[in-house]
């Protein structure tokens, strides 16, 4: 007889098992659920990354302008950090030269110099802002009672430009001129509005300065007067001008305000200091050397015939030779002076008796006149 070896189970076991099965889905559905909230539960401080959690701040350790832009070129700083201060830092330049931090309701740039950072390289680098100043200047600085100036300034990429003058603020074109007058020495303020709000003034100073006289340049000769052969010093002392020429003829030469100069005239001459004071224009100051001893020009003055009848002419003529600087026909028939040449043959038909005058000037200013005269005579009267 062969016995049925087949596992039974008991009435027992069999209820346990499916009271596992049965609950099998419900403990899942809780693991689930724990796990859902273990991942929603809040990390402690402790546990973050540190990197996130560590704000980038600097101290100020001295007295550090706070700028608009990263240098020193943004002028004038828009506040100041003191000893002590905090504030949070924004951005960097990448070597860690200018850090720009939270000021007030702007940002503005500090140098490394007086400050002390921490975590300071969660500050994210940053390129610097490009540089927009007013190119604010005169045509004179200093000018003389009386006198203008014009001011001239360039500046884009801004929201307003101010000129101020005695307090007074006028809208201007960002690139613009004006002629201003000032009677006292004015400072005026282009004010410049960025286009984030804030403002940044730029001074500009023009001086009235009271005209000085200037001194007499005590333009003198050694010798004023000379033999042909010899020479003279010429010489000068003028200061607080702008420059001085020495005139020699028709020729001029910068010079120094005191200096001296040899000369060796063969005539008499006429020299010339031209100087130029500081509050414009110019004066002249004049020495005169006289060559003495200068022989007589030589002169030779005749008529052809020194009786005619009215109606009649008659020729002139004259020779000069030697030195001299002129030669002029005096007539006084006629009440004239006429500048001729060394040499000359003219025809002359005065109508009443008159008086020539060949006058010649010497180098050494010397006159020497020669006259000749004519007679005339009524027309005779015809037979009947």
């Amino acid at each position: 007889m062969i016995r049925d070896r087949s596992t039974r189970v008991s009435p027992r076991a069999s209820r346990s098992h499916h009271r596992v099965v049965a609950l099998a889905p419900t403990l899942i559905l809780s693991l689930i659920l724990v796990a859902a909230l273990l991942a929603a539960w809040p990390v402690s401080a402790s546990a973050a990354d540190p990197m996130q959690v560590c704000v980038p701040t600097l101290q100020a350790v001295g007295k550090v302008p706070v700028r608009f832009g990263p240098g020193p070129q943004y002028r004038p700083p828009i506040g100041t950090l003191f000893p002590g201060d905090r504030a949070q830092v924004t951005g960097r330049l990448r070597n860690n030269s200018w850090y720009r931090i939270a000021f007030g309701n702007q940002e503005g740039w500090v140098f490394r110099a007086f400050v002390r950072t921490t975590c300071i390289n969660n500050a994210p680098i940053v390129p610097p802002a490009p540089v927009n100043e007013p190119r604010f200047r005169a045509d004179a600085l200093v000018i003389a009672p009386g006198q203008c100036t014009t001011l001239r300034w360039n500046i884009n990429n801004v929201a307003a430009v101010f000129l101020i003058a005695d307090g007074v603020a006028q809208g201007v074109a960002g690139n613009d001129a004006r002629q201003v007058c000032p009677t006292t020495t004015t400072t005026y303020i282009l004010r410049v509005q960025r286009r984030d709000g804030s403002f940044f003034d730029t001074p500009l100073t023009i001086t009235v300065a009271a005209a000085t006289p200037i001194a007499q340049p005590n333009f003198r000769a050694d010798s004023y007067t000379i033999n042909p052969g010899q020479c003279t010093i010429l010489r000068w002392n003028v200061e607080n001008v702008n420059a001085v020429f020495f005139w020699e003829g028709n020729v001029s030469q910068g010079v120094p305000g005191n200096d001296s100069r040899r000369v060796c005239p063969t005539v008499t001459t006429k020299y010339r200091l031209q100087v130029f004071p500081r509050t414009g224009g110019s004066t002249d100051y004049f020495v005169t050397v006289v060559v003495t001893g200068v022989p007589a020009p030589g002169i030779t003055f005749t008529v052809d015939g020194g009786s005619i009848t009215r109606g009649q002419c008659t020729n002139l003529r004259w020779n000069v030779t030697g030195a001299f600087n002129a030669v002029f026909l005096l007539d006084t028939s006629a009440n004239t002076t006429t500048q001729v040449g060394p040499s000359a043959v003219i025809s002359v038909c005065p109508q009443v008796s008159a008086t020539y005058t060949l006058r010649v000037i010497g180098v050494d200013g010397r006159q020497f006149d020669q006259s000749v005269s004519v007679n005339v005579a009524l027309s005779p009267t015809p037979m009947p």
